[in-house]
C-alpha cells in the first residue's frame, strides 16, 4: 500500500505489525501445544508399557505354574490391557481352583 500521508503509512504498518506479532503468538502457542501434547503422549505411553508388562510378566507365570503353554508377549501385547486383566485373572482362579 502507497501512503498518502506519513500518517496513514505508519498506521498501516502499525496494524501489518500487529497481525505478524499475532500471527507469531499463535504459531508459537501451536508448537508449545504440540510439544506438551508429545510429552504427555510419551509418558503415558510408558505406563501403559508397564502395566501391558506387568500383566504380560503375571500371566506368563501362571500359566507355567499351570503348565499351561505360554503366550508370547507379542499375543499378549495385542490383546490390550483390559483383556489381559481379565485372563491374569481367570488364570489366578484356575491356580486356585487347584490347590
Amino acid at each position: 500500500m502507497i501512503a498518502r500521508t506519513p500518517r496513514e503509512r505508519e498506521l498501516y504498518e502499525s496494524r501489518l505489525k500487529m497481525e505478524r506479532d499475532e500471527a507469531a503468538r499463535l504459531e508459537l502457542a501451536m508448537a508449545e501445544g504440540v510439544a506438551k501434547g508429545r510429552a504427555e503422549g510419551r509418558v503415558e505411553g510408558r505406563t501403559e508399557g508397564r502395566v501391558e508388562g506387568a500383566y504380560a510378566g503375571r500371566i506368563q507365570i501362571l500359566q507355567q505354574l499351570l503348565g499351561l503353554p505360554e503366550s508370547s508377549p507379542q499375543d499378549l501385547a495385542a490383546m490390550g490391557i483390559e483383556k489381559m486383566s481379565e485372563l491374569a485373572e481367570r488364570l489366578q482362579a484356575q491356580l486356585r481352583a487347584r490347590r
